[in-house]
């Protein structure tokens, strides 16, 4: 983390405490003068998607559609994308969905804390308040030749009566702000020719999107200092669109230039060079995904291009994320921190498939993408470029890829997917899940990721679902691979040592060392080879300890609920005699704040190594 981090850290910490934090985030601003309706609606033309009856999006009848936007209307949204909720009065803005506690609305955000056990996990609180649910009525409107305007409006209203400015917990997180302010702008654009779009009310939304946007402006370097992940990207990249659109307001010329410069340094700091991400989450590259499809839209629409290193950056994220992807259910291994984000909902496909976002971001590179009307729609709101930055973009045409920087390996064939993870840590980890190997057939995942559940629950949950116990790879001595800290933080980082990937006649080989289990002592090693038959579902691997004296070691293998019925799972030790497995019932979160049990095994040495080989029936 560095000294910069420690040294922004007790700064931050001894302002908030001192009260000079607060001092920079009023709670009765001054009106700022802003653009007056007419203007503002020429202002919006510049937006990515056009208004309701003047866009090009295609109308299609979509049974799903209609049946959610219904339940929307009604008061239900999907928390997380995975947990319906029904909000019944109007202070439900500021109480938690699941604990019933009613957050101070009086209070300054800088006393609001991030961790309550008696308020839950504020995140259930943010959820509504993002209004990324507007997509769905914004697509059900355009689909159906509808106008819920008043309805939209409505809603800002009731959430602006909740929540004074700089008070209460939705104005905890600059993120939270940013996203707010963005899906605030895409619906007055979508609405903008509506009669129900006063004067008054054009002033009231843009008064309170104003002050947000100063908020995120206020505290940006908690974000680029002290978090340095998906939040900075979302944040620079509010204040480059606000900047950029409100030109003649106060403080736009610097949010614009700032935010753009700033975004950019996002952008080439956190994807690294071989495309994958620095927070090692398949989500949170997708939901950055969706972020750099909003920025090259908008700046295209904006005349005002990146820097060449945003667009390349981006073109080496999607060719990550498109490696990785089951060629048969659309979905990525459910890897790393998952919070059910996803910002901008132009679609519906199950949550967990990424075909909509990953072609709505090759859409805006090069200007094609699917010809599914089911999977482009996304593409169509976010628009297509004037110039194509890559007008020649092709897929992998190699079955076996390694992506040196994040340290990630993977086989992809027409009916089965491997994942491996064998990664040197220079950005924090959020789970001990070094050595990861996730099997793929036929779209089932047959041997996969636990998932993480959820970020504020008890100890017992955040241990397993982020330690190395949930994960497919070895345990030494019932022990993590790292040591836990508080909240996200690990101590003694796992580190690889290599990552290798061969091809042979008959298959593939996938080869991984890392150095692990510190707290034990320095030294110990654990290597996993792992090879792929060619064109079956087959896979041995083999797992090799080094520095250990007596310690026991332990492979774990977290299958599908249906895998027993159609694999084999043969397990040998030095000796090549049979393991037998020690079934433990454990957990799985496919989604954000859903848990069920499910068992897995656990498969023990005294010696140096141990071999599974995995295999249809």
């Amino acid at each position: 983390m560095g000294t910069r981090y420690l040294g922004f850290r007790l700064k931050h910490e001894f302002d908030k405490k001192s009260g000079r934090l607060a001092k920079r985030f009023p709670v009765s601003p001054k009106s700022v003068q802003g653009p007056a309706l007419e203007e503002g609606k020429r202002i919006l033309d510049h937006w990515v998607w056009g208004a309701l009856d003047r866009n090009e999006i295609p109308i299609l009848k979509i049974p799903e559609l209609e049946l959610k936007a219904k339940s929307v209307l009604d008061g239900t949204i999907l928390l997380f994308n995975s947990i319906p909720y029904r909000f019944k009065s109007e202070e439900d803005w500021i109480i938690h969905p699941e604990t019933g506690f009613r957050y101070d609305n009086r209070k300054h955000w800088t006393t609001i804390p991030d961790m309550s056990t008696e308020a839950g996990d504020i995140k259930y609180v943010w959820e509504k308040s993002r209004f990324s649910y507007f997509h769905v009525i914004l697509r059900y409107d355009q689909h159906y030749k509808l106008d819920h305007s008043e309805w939209i409006f409505s809603e800002m209203e009731s959430w602006i009566r909740i929540n004074p400015i700089n008070c209460g917990p939705n104005y905890r997180c600059s993120q939270e702000i940013s996203l707010r302010v963005l899906n605030w702008l895409g619906a007055l654009a979508f609405y903008k020719e509506s009669s129900n779009l006063s004067e008054e009310r054009w002033s009231l939304f843009f008064h309170h999107m104003y002050w947000q946007i100063n908020h995120v402006w206020e505290n940006i370097q908690f974000s680029r200092i002290a978090v340095r992940n998906n939040h900075a990207i979302t944040e620079t990249l509010a204040l480059y669109i606000f900047g950029s659109l409100f030109q003649n307001v106060a403080d736009a010329s610097k949010w614009k230039a700032q935010g753009k410069a700033w975004f950019e340094q996002e952008i080439e700091y956190q994807i690294y060079p071989d495309g994958s991400y620095l927070q090692f989450s398949m989500n949170y590259q997708r939901v950055v995904v969706q972020l750099l499809t909003l920025a090259i839209r908008f700046a295209d629409e904006q005349m005002d291009p990146f820097k060449e290193l945003v667009y390349r950056r981006a073109d080496k994220t999607l060719r990550f994320l498109y490696a990785f992807q089951d060629p048969v259910s659309g979905q990525l291994p459910n890897y790393g921190a998952n919070d059910g984000a996803l910002f901008f909902q132009f679609s519906d496909l199950p949550f967990r498939n990424y075909n909509s976002q990953l072609n709505a971001l090759q859409v805006a590179l090069t200007g094609s993408g699917s010809l599914d009307p089911f999977v482009s729609e996304e593409a169509s709101w976010f628009g297509y470029p004037r110039i194509p930055f890559l007008p020649d973009f092709t897929s992998f045409p190699e079955k076996l890829q390694v992506f040196g920087a994040g340290g990630f390996a993977g086989i992809k064939e027409d009916d089965t997917l491997t994942f491996f993870r064998s990664g040197k840590h220079k950005d924090r980890p959020s789970q001990a899940d070094n050595h990861h190997l996730d099997l793929w057939f036929n779209g089932v995942n047959i041997l996969r990721d636990a998932g993480s559940y959820k970020y504020n629950a008890g100890e017992e949950d955040i241990h397993y679902f982020f330690g190395t116990r949930s994960h497919n790879t070895a345990q030494v001595n019932n022990l993590d691979q790292m040591v836990k800290g508080p909240r996200f933080v690990w101590l003694n980082w796992s580190q690889s040592i290599s990552l290798t990937a061969r091809e042979e006649e008959k298959g593939w080989m996938l080869t991984g060392e890392i150095e692990a289990f510190r707290q034990i002592r320095k030294g110990i090693r654990h290597k996993r080879t792992i090879w792929k038959e060619r064109g079956k579902a087959f896979w041995k691997v083999e797992d090799v300890f080094y520095g250990l004296v007596d310690e026991e070691i332990e492979v774990l293998w977290h299958p599908h609920p249906d895998f027993i019925s159609h694999f084999n799972l043969i397990v040998l030790d030095e000796n090549n005699s049979k393991i037998e497995a020690e079934q433990v019932m454990g957990w799985y979160s496919g989604l954000y704040g859903q848990k069920e049990q499910a068992p897995f095994y656990i498969f023990r040495s005294h010696g140096k190594s141990i071999s599974s080989s995995i295999s249809i029936k």
